[in-house]
């Protein structure tokens, strides 16, 4: 069973922070306003999506820029250049 919600770890307060799309100082902050942003019918989607996406793209170290579907969403990128 999949409950609605988003359970901010690791992967998902860095890709929230460097996008913009929920910025916090904690993961608490993050998902509040991640709750707020997403409609819930996206947001066991949006969990699954976000984690993948920091485990896989916006990696902490080294992130994937180049490779990255919303490169042209995110300001992160100019930081790593």
């Amino acid at each position: 069973m999949s409950w609605p919600v988003i359970a901010v770890d690791t992967h998902i307060f860095r890709v929230s922070n460097r996008t913009k799309l929920a910025m916090g100082k904690d993961v608490v902050a993050v998902e509040q306003k991640l709750e707020k942003v997403v409609p819930k019918e996206f947001k066991v989607n949006v969990h699954h999506w976000l984690i993948l996406h920091g485990r896989y793209t916006c990696v902490a170290r080294k992130p994937k820029c180049g490779s990255c579907i919303i490169e042209d969403l995110c300001e992160f990128k100019e930081k790593t250049n």
